[in-house]
C-alpha cells in the first residue's frame, strides 16, 4: 500500500494519495497519527476550494509543497505503525526490543564512546601487570563494541530524527574523541536506516559527514548520498536545502570525480560480480591449469570487434594469460575474492547486523589474539592482508576468524614461519609501506565498502528481509540530482566507455550521444563508437549515419570504411556496400577475411566471374578455406555449373563435420544433376543438423527460387521433404 501512496505523491496526485492513506491508517490503533492525516486533508481541501474560485495566495507554492513533505512523512509513519505489528524480521525486532528497553541517547553513547578512546589510551600506564592490563582492555574493548553496536542499531531503526535527535547525532560525530572507525560504523547505519525509510534529517547528516577530511568518513558518507538520491530522488527535491547543497556538491571537483568512482564500483558489483564469479570457477582458474593458445585464424566479419585504435581505453578479450587477466580484474576494482569468501560468512561475529559494516580493527576483541607483537621488523602475512586494498573489511575478519580455528600451537609455527621468511625481505617492507599510503586514496576505501555492502546484502542470514540493491541497475546517471556531476564533460566519455566493454550497449550509446551533443561533435572517435554500439544492436541505418558523420572528421579511416560496409551490406545496399569494401582494399590488400567479403558482396550484385575471382584467391592463399570453398560451390552452381559446384561440396563433405548448408547446398547439386537418391541421403543430413522437419523445410524453402532458376521441376519440390519423413 506504501508504494501505491508514494507512487501517486510522486506524480503530485495529493488527492489520491491522502484517501488512500485514510484507508490506511484503518489498520493502526495510533490516533494521533490519524488526526494528522484528517488535518492535512482539511488544509488540503480548503486550497483546494481557495484555488477553485480563483484566490490568489502568494504563498501557496511553498504551502503546497510542504503539504507534499508532509503528506510522505505521514505516508512512512503509517507503514511502520501497521508493519510493527505483524513483520517478525530483524529491522521490527530490533525496534520493538527499543520500545520494551529504550536505548541511550545520542549524548550518552557519545560520553561511552569518548571514554573507549581515553581509557585506551592511559590503559598502559595504569596497570603494572600485563595480565592485568590485558584483562581490563579487554573488559574495554567488550563495553566499547556494546556501545557500538547499540549506536548502529539505535541509528538504524530510528524512522525519522526529531531536531534534537539530529543535533545530538551531530554532536557525536562531530567529537574529536571518538575514533574513526566507530563514526563510519555510524554512517553506514545512517545509509541503511534510509534505506528503509527516507528521513531528510539523515540525509543533511551524510552531506555534513562528506565534509569530513577523514577519507573513511566521507567515501562512506557518499555511498550513502548515491544511494539515497537514486531511492528518493523526488523526495529530496522537495527540501531547498538539500537540493541547494547538492548544488554546490555537483560544481566540486572532488565530489564529482569521487561519485564518478562510486557509480563505476556500484555498477561493477551490481552488473559484473556474478558475471566474475562464474568466470574465475569456469574460466580463469582451469585455463591456469593449461596452456592456452589463441586460434586467430578463419575470424570471419561477424566476429569483428573494436576499432584498434581504441586501444588506450578498452580491455580486450582473449588474453591468453590468465593470470594476468585475474590481476587487470583486481586493478579495475573487480570483487574478484566474493566467491572464496562467502563460505567464510558463517561466523558467529557476522550474526550481528553491525558487524558487517565494522572497517577492520587488530583491536577486535577476537582480532586482538592474532597481533603479532610490537616489532617492526617483522613482517607477516597477516599485516600484509590487512594492510593490503585488495580485500574488503569484511573478507579480512573472515580470514582472521578462520586463523582463530587453527590450533594455537600451529598457528604459532605458521606465524613464525612467515615471519622469518620475511623478516629481512627489504622489497616486503616497501611494498607494505605503499599499500598502507594506497589505503588513504578514496577509490580503495570505497571500493572496500561497496565490496562491504555487496557480501551484507548477498551473504547476511537475514538478507531476504530487506530489498536488495544490487539487483536494481543503480544508474545514478539518470538521476537528475546526480547528472550534473556524472554528465560531467571529464567524465562521462569514461562511464560510456565502461558501459561499453562491458555489453551495456543501450546505455553506453546513449551517453555517448549525450556526450557528442555537449561536448564532442567533432569528435570522430566517439562516433565511430556510438556507430558500432547502433550497429551491434541491429539498428544499421542509425549506425551509418554516425560512420559517415565520423568519415567526414576524419576520412579514409579502414576500419570505419569495412564498418560501412557491413552495414549497407545488412541494409542490402550492396552496391555503396562495394563501393566501402574496395576503399578498405586499398589500405588492406593481403586480407583473405576482406576478399571474402567483396566476393560475397559481388555474388549478391550477380557478379559472378568478379566475385569467383576472389574466392578462388581466397581457397588458395587460406590455411582454412572451406568458407571460400562454400561460395565457390554456390556460385558454380547459380551460374550452372554444375561439375564444379559438385567438386567443391565433395571437398566440404570429406571434412570431419560439414556444416548443416553444406548437406543442404550438396543436395541441391546432386538433384539438380538427376542423382535423386544422392539428394533425398544429403537433405535427410542436413534435416537431422535442423533439429526438426519443420525447420528443414522452412529453410529448404528459401532455396526454392534458386532450384527453379536451374530447371527444378516446382512440384519435385513440393514431394522431396515428404521423402523424409
Amino acid at each position: 500500500m506504501r508504494e501505491e501512496i508514494i507512487k501517486l505523491l510522486d506524480q503530485y496526485r495529493l488527492k489520491e494519495a491522502l484517501s488512500q492513506m485514510t484507508g490506511y491508517a484503518t489498520h493502526t490503533s495510533d490516533w494521533q497519527l490519524k488526526n494528522e492525516i484528517e488535518a492535512l486533508q482539511t488544509s488540503y481541501d480548503l486550497m483546494l476550494q481557495y484555488t477553485s474560485k480563483g484566490m490568489k495566495d502568494p504563498n501557496k507554492v511553498e504551502i503546497y509543497h510542504k503539504m507534499l513533505r508532509t503528506a510522505y512523512e505521514l505516508a512512512d509513519r503509517i507503514h511502520i505503525a501497521v508493519q510493527a505489528t505483524k513483520d517478525y524480521g530483524a529491522y521490527y525486532d530490533t525496534m520493538r526490543t527499543f520500545v520494551q528497553m529504550p536505548p541511550h541517547s545520542y549524548a550518552e553513547l557519545q560520553m561511552q564512546l569518548e571514554a573507549y578512546t581515553e581509557d585506551m589510551a592511559t590503559a598502559p600506564l595504569i596497570y603494572t601487570t600485563e595480565a592485568k592490563r590485558d584483562e581490563e582492555m579487554d573488559a574495554m574493548r567488550k563495553d566499547h563494541e556494546t556501545a557500538v553496536d547499540e549506536l548502529f542499531e539505535k541509528t538504524w531503526v530510528s524512522v525519522r530524527w526529531s531536531e534534537p535527535e539530529f543535533a545530538e547525532a551531530q554532536a557525536l560525530f562531530n567529537s574529536l574523541l571518538i575514533q574513526a572507525n566507530d563514526l563510519s560504523i555510524m554512517v553506514s547505519a545512517v545509509t541503511l536506516s534510509l534505506l528503509q525509510i527516507f528521513d531528510i534529517r539523515k540525509f543533511i547528516f551524510l552531506l555534513n559527514a562528506y565534509t569530513h577530511q577523514d577519507v573513511m568518513l566521507n567515501q562512506r558518507a557518499i555511498v550513502g548520498i548515491a544511494l539515497t538520491c537514486y531511492y528518493y530522488e523526488k523526495r529530496i527535491l522537495q527540501y531547498p536545502e538539500a537540493v541547494s547543497r547538492m548544488n554546490e556538491l555537483n560544481e566540486n571537483a572532488e565530489f564529482i570525480k569521487d561519485l564518478h568512482n562510486i557509480q563505476i564500483q556500484l555498477l561493477q558489483s551490481s552488473r559484473e560480480t556474478r558475471k566474475i564469479d562464474k568466470k574465475m570457477r569456469e574460466e580463469i582458474i582451469p585455463e591456469m591449469m593449461k596452456n592456452p593458445q589463441l586460434n586467430m585464424e578463419g575470424v570471419d566479419e561477424d566476429t569483428e570487434d573494436h576499432n584498434p585504435e581504441w586501444e588506450e581505453w578498452i580491455d580486450r578479450s582473449g588474453i591468453t594469460d590468465k593470470l594476468r587477466e585475474l590481476g587487470e580484474l583486481q586493478m579495475s576494482g573487480a570483487d574478484v575474492y566474493m566467491s572464496t569468501f562467502s563460505q567464510l560468512k558463517q561466523f558467529p561475529f557476522f550474526r550481528k547486523i553491525s558487524h558487517w559494516f565494522y572497517p577492520f580493527d587488530p583491536q577486535y576483541r577476537d582480532i586482538a589474539k592474532l597481533s603479532p607483537g610490537n616489532d617492526e621488523q617483522k613482517i607477516s602475512l597477516l599485516n600484509i592482508l590487512m594492510n593490503s586494498d585488495v580485500f574488503c573489511n569484511s573478507d579480512k575478519y573472515s580470514f582472521c576468524f578462520t586463523m582463530l580455528q587453527m590450533p594455537e600451537s600451529q598457528r604459532y609455527l605458521m606465524q613464525q614461519q612467515l615471519n622469518g621468511q620475511h623478516e629481512a625481505s627489504e622489497e616486503l617492507k616497501e611494498r607494505l609501506k605503499e599499500m598502507s599510503q594506497s589505503k588513504v586514496r578514496a577509490e580503495y576505501v570505497s571500493r572496500q565498502y561497496i565490496h562491504d555492502l555487496y557480501r551484507f546484502f548477498k551473504l547476511w542470514s537475514r538478507r531476504h528481509e530487506m530489498h536488495d540493491i544490487f539487483e536494481d541497475t543503480l544508474d545514478l546517471w539518470n538521476k537528475k540530482i546526480l547528472s550534473q556531476a556524472l554528465l560531467h564533460k571529464d567524465y562521462i566519455n569514461k562511464l560510456a566507455d565502461y558501459l561499453f566493454t562491458h555489453n551495456d550497449l543501450t546505455e553506453a550509446g546513449m551517453l555517448y550521444d549525450k556526450s557528442i551533443d555537449l561536448y564532442n561533435r567533432k569528435n570522430a572517435e566517439l562516433w565511430q563508437k556510438a556507430g558500432f554500439i547502433y550497429q551491434k544492436i541491429g539498428s544499421y541505418e542509425k549506425a551509418i549515419d554516425y560512420y559517415l558523420q565520423s568519415d567526414l572528421l576524419a576520412p579514409d579511416n579502414a576500419w570505419n570504411n569495412r564498418h560501412l560496409a557491413q552495414c549497407y551490406r545488412k541494409e542490402g545496399n550492396y552496391p555503396k556496400a562495394l563501393e566501402y569494401y574496395n576503399k578498405v582494399e586499398q589500405a588492406q590488400p593481403e586480407s583473405l577475411n576482406l576478399a571474402l567479403q567483396i566476393g560475397q558482396c559481388l555474388m549478391a550484385l550477380e557478379r559472378y566471374d568478379e566475385a569467383l575471382a576472389y574466392f578462388f584467391k581466397v581457397e588458395y592463399l587460406d590455411k582454412k578455406p572451406q568458407n571460400a570453398r562454400r561460395a565457390i560451390g554456390w556460385c558454380s552452381f547459380i551460374t550452372g555449373n554444375y561439375q564444379q559446384a559438385k567438386k567443391y561440396y565433395d571437398l566440404l563433405m570429406s571434412e570431419p563435420k560439414p556444416i548443416m548448408e553444406d548437406w543442404m547446398n550438396a543436395g541441391h547439386v546432386y538433384y539438380i544433376l538427376n542423382e535423386t537418391e544422392k539428394s533425398i541421403e544429403y537433405y535427410r543430413k542436413a534435416q537431422e543438423l535442423c533439429g526438426s522437419h519443420d525447420e528443414f523445410v522452412r529453410l529448404y524453402q528459401i532455396d526454392k527460387k534458386d532450384l527453379i532458376k536451374q530447371g527444378a521441376n516446382e512440384t519435385d519440390l513440393f514431394i522431396l521433404p515428404d521423402e523424409l519423413i
